[in-house]
């Protein structure tokens, strides 16, 4: 055992507070590096001065002001000063002696050159009525309502060099010139107290200003009071000075060859810049302190709540832990143990056994430090003043060290698992399917997971539970694995996102959804609900809220925080399992900060550093039509087709022929610009939020006529969006083709087209219905006459024939078998005539009614049957309608009673016959009845043909055909035929 000296290793102090400078430079944007003053306005932009023109800055990017559009001549662009007055307006000193205000809709507010003395305006100031004052070399002006009153010595100015000109916390105009500090008060500038060598003022949050006095910082007040704050060596160096006192009541003082001082309560500190002449100072709304430089571009400080603790690449840590006496400890790249001892890591007990082979490190609650080695030995190291040995069973490298909640220490190497508890070493059988370990955690029940290639085991203390089939992780391999409280494990496979285990269920977050990365190595939470991550591609933080919540809902989107160059961090790798001896496990330490392992150093967060995020407004900028600008925020060059946005009040009319439209906005959180998030929605076009992310423009092709209104909110970080989006209406005019006076045109030809269509194919039908007619009366009229020539001609000619034969027959009676033949032939010729007679009137149209069908019927039954010598019983209806039946019914229905009258004689040989005709509705019914033989239906006899013939007769004309007779009981014949309803 080694015995070390007790109090070697103790907590180091807690830091000062570490401050981060960022600078932006020529190469970021600006004109060039020297930067003569900067001013937040009103609107949240900071209007940076450098040597030539003017710049307006929103965290992201620099763009040029018009300055030249309030100034004149041509050559009088180099301003001196500026000043943001409380109304909005920028009052802008130049070198030419203008004198110019840039008011809030960015219109021009120009004093007279002839009311100002003609020299260099040096120093701009704001009283407490809201006057302008201008400071030059021997006199000092006042401006209220374009009234200029000037002061010189009689009023109290004093001789000597001009400094500056500035206005207390309420309102008091200072003077510094010579070796004297003046306040102006009735009337006059008063003396309040004489220096050796004062060149700045800075104003506090009272009556009084903030002066340096050679290496001494003082304050003066109106009541003649001066206090010494002390000296500091560093301002006796300095010849010029730049003064502020920020929000807090600290004290900056940029000097012109020593950089940046700090003072507080606490004393002076000095802080590192990147350029050591600082020419101005100015604060933004959140607090981070700006600085025109000399030279080394805009530096911005602030207080650093990400920092990283760089060291040596030969010392890389690659394992790190915390006692319970919160005493850091690590192990390097070159296999030492270190401490972090006064914010340095430096190597400790280089004597002992694990010097140059130490890999792994881990503490447990009793605050044993644990060393695991590349040769496979483990070493305890207890009270920090003893060290133990023991032999692993592990061949080769601990690549690992994880202690659990119950005090077991794990030991993992390659593929080998070893186990202390209760003070012995115990071998754990790792199954086949784990190749190389590649992560390990605890989960809350106190489980132990592994991840290897393609693999995730979850040991309960008694066996290995394989969970790799609910996690469909293919051959990825594990990079990550972490627990938390609430007993879900996080897992990172490479290039698959980040996996959420709980109680069974798996759920996934991705690039799609928001992740930063998917490259994920380290996994930490913080005492504020974040998430902290060291991926490939950098250190980021996600609220395990919204992570939870996008791991079970696909559409949610995470909102990541990222670290990087904002927080003066280089692209930071942070260390993979792949990459180094070791599984890095990242460290929430006793003070609430997180570590985590990069390439580079070790990335220290402190969540208590970092501000909550809150809303920001939104700034349209411009909007391009075509690539041609229409509307631009405070354009100082807007013309009749450049729209102001700062005061546009009427929606915008876009002609249709547009082909594309890009709005760009922007943001302001100078502290992070990085992690301003946008979201934008058309408003009549798309049908929800579209989430920009950092992007900040959108873009749209051809729009169809309507009214439009795009609409911008933004968060930080994952801050609330905008209450009220900012918002611009458009309007896109319709073609010609498209006005409502169009379509109405069109409609009306349309319909007037529609109404002449229809009258025209009413007239053709109405035509065709007519010639129709026409024919159809022709028809009839050729039927009529049809009929009349055949009863008048072919009737009277075969009624004619027979008379000559009966006169024939009676003058040669003598000749017996004569008169046969002569009789046989008139008979046939008045058979003949009778045929005649009923196409005659089959074919007339006078006869095609029902109430002349009927009558014929029973006429021709009554005639027919008495010449048979049958007894004929004839019904006929009360009331026949005059009913007009068709030409081809009338013949068909005639034609079957017909033949059923003459069935009837010829072949039933009957005595008697009951003719029955009704009507009833729409039908027509013919009974036929007889007292005959009789027959068995059907009969294959040539009769049956002409049954067949009398069916097929009524079915054609849609009517019905009934017969019933049996052998000995006569025969019954009914038609039934209806009308058509319209008929």
């Amino acid at each position: 055992m080694l015995l070390l000296s007790t109090g070697l290793f103790t907590r180091a102090s807690a830091n000062n507070d570490t401050w981060l400078t960022r600078t932006w430079t020529a190469d970021d944007g600006l004109v060039n590096n020297n930067i003569l003053a900067v001013v937040q306005g009103l609107d949240g932009y900071l209007w940076v001065v450098p040597s030539v023109g003017l710049m307006r800055f929103d965290g992201i990017q620099f763009h040029r002001f018009p300055i030249e559009d309030f100034t004149s001549p041509i050559d009088d662009h180099i301003i001196c000063t500026l000043l943001s007055h409380r109304t909005g307006t920028f009052w802008v000193a130049t070198y030419g002696g203008t004198v110019a205000g840039i008011k809030s809709d960015f219109s021009k507010e120009k004093i007279s050159a002839s009311s100002l003395p003609a020299n260099v305006p040096l120093a701009l100031a704001e009283d407490n009525v809201g006057s302008l004052w201008v400071g030059y070399v021997g006199t000092v002006c006042r401006i209220t309502d374009g009234q200029v009153t000037r002061f010189g010595a009689t009023q109290g100015v004093p001789p000597g060099d001009f400094h500056t000109l500035v206005s207390d916390g309420v309102g008091n105009i200072w003077l510094a010139k010579g070796n004297q500090i003046c306040f102006f008060k009735d009337g006059q500038f008063q003396r309040a107290a004489s220096t050796r060598g004062t060149h700045s003022l800075a104003a506090t949050q009272t009556n009084a200003v903030w002066f340096v006095d050679e290496d001494r910082l003082c304050t003066c007040d109106t009541g003649r009071v001066t206090c010494n704050y002390g000296s500091f060596p560093d301002l006796a160096l300095a010849t010029r000075r730049a003064l502020l006192e920020d929000h807090t009541g600290a004290v900056w003082i940029g000097t012109d060859g020593n950089g940046l001082i700090h003072f507080d309560k606490t004393g002076f500190q000095k802080i590192d810049t990147a350029y050591p002449s600082i020419l101005n100072l100015a604060e933004d709304h959140e607090g981070n302190l700006w600085l025109g430089t000399a030279g080394g571009g805009l530096n911005r400080v602030s207080l650093s709540g990400v920092r990283l603790e760089s060291v040596p690449v030969s010392e890389r840590i690659e394992s790190l832990c915390e006692d319970t006496n919160g005493v850091l400890w690590g192990t390097d790249h070159a296999g030492m143990l270190v401490s972090h001892v006064n914010d340095q890591w430096i190597p400790v007990l280089t004597n002992a056994p694990f010097a140059g082979m130490a890999r792994a490190v881990a503490s447990d609650n009793y605050g044993t430090v644990w060393i695991g080695t590349r040769n496979g030995k483990l070493f305890q190291l207890a009270g920090t003043n003893s060290i133990t040995a023991h032999q692993t069973t592990i061949h080769g490298i601990i690549y690992a060290l994880l202690t659990t909640a119950s005090n077991d220490v794990w030991i993992i190497g390659s593929n080998e698992l070893q186990r202390w508890h209760d003070g012995e070493l115990s071998d754990i059988r790792l199954p086949r399917t784990i190749g190389k370990i590649s992560a390990v955690t605890e989960d809350a029940a106190g489980n132990i997971w592994i991840g290897a290639k393609g693999t995730v085991m979850r040991f309960n203390g008694e066996e290995f539970v394989d969970e790799t089939p609910h996690l469909r992780i293919a051959e990825c391999t594990v990079c990550c694995l972490y627990g938390t409280p609430d007993g879900s494990v996080w897992i990172s496979c490479g290039g698959l996102g980040l996996l959420r285990y709980q109680n069974g269920q798996v759920g996934r977050v991705g690039l799609e959804q928001g992740l930063f990365n998917d490259y994920i190595a380290q996994i930490v939470a913080d005492d504020h609900g974040w998430l902290w991550f060291g991926s490939d591609h950098g250190v980021f933080k996600i609220r395990r809220q919204e992570l939870e919540q996008a791991s079970s809902e696909h559409g949610a989107h995470l909102r990541p925080i990222v670290y990087g160059r904002n927080e003066g961090l280089p692209s930071l790798q942070a260390l993979f399992s792949t990459s180094s001896f070791v599984l890095p496990i990242a460290l929430h330490d006793r003070d609430g900060r997180v570590r985590l392992l990069t390439s580079t150093g070790i990335v220290v967060a402190d969540p208590k550093l970092l501000p909550e995020n809150s809303t920001t407004p939104v700034l349209l900028t411009q909007m391009a039509m075509d690539g041609q600008t229409i509307a631009s925020y405070g354009s100082a060059s807007s013309t009749q087709t450049v729209a102001n946005l700062k005061t546009l009040n009427l929606s915008l009319r876009l002609p249709p022929s547009h082909r594309h439209l890009e709005f760009d906005f922007t943001a302001f959180h100078y502290s992070a610009p990085e992690n301003i998030r946008f979201r934008y929605k058309l408003a009549g076009f798309d049908n929800d939020w579209i989430e920009a992310g950092g992007v900040r423009n959108a873009d749209y092709s051809r729009l169809t006529a309507g009214h439009y209104e795009f609409q911008v909110a933004a968060c930080v970080g994952d801050g609330p969006w905008n209450e009220s989006p900012t918002a611009l209406p458009f309007t896109v005019t319709p073609f010609f083709w498209q006005t409502w006076w169009f379509r109405l045109s069109a409609l009306l030809l349309f319909t007037s087209a529609i109404i002449a269509i229809m009258r025209y194919v009413s007239f053709r039908r109405m035509q065709l219905k007519l010639r129709a007619a026409e024919q159809l009366v022709a028809v009839e009229r050729e039927r009529g006459r049809i009929a009349r020539d055949l009863h008048d001609d072919l009737g009277g000619s075969l009624n004619l024939a027979a008379l000559t034969l009966d006169l024939t027959e009676g003058e040669l009676e003598d000749r017996e078998s004569l008169n046969g033949k002569i009789q046989r032939c008139s008979t046939l010729v008045r058979q003949a005539a009778r045929s005649v007679d009923e196409i005659v009137w089959a074919i007339n149209p006078r006869n095609d009614t029902l109430r002349n069908l009927v009558d014929y019927i029973s006429q021709f039954a009554v005639e027919f049957l008495q010449a048979a010598d049958i007894l004929c019983l004839v019904e006929l209806p009360d009331n026949i309608p005059n009913q007009r039946i068709s030409p081809e019914a009338r013949h068909n229905l005639w034609l079957v009673s017909k033949e059923s009258v003459n069935n009837a004689v010829r072949h039933a040989h009957a005595s008697e016959v009951y003719l029955r005709i009704t009507v009833s509705g729409n039908q027509l019914a013919v009974s036929i009845k007889d007292n005959g033989l009789g027959f068995e239906w059907p009969q294959d006899n040539a009769e049956c043909d002409g049954l067949h013939n009398m069916r097929q007769r009524m079915e054609e004309i849609g009517g019905e055909f009934q017969l019933n007779s049996q052998p000995g009981s006569g025969t019954h014949i009914v038609l039934l035929y209806s009308w058509p309803a319209q008929t």
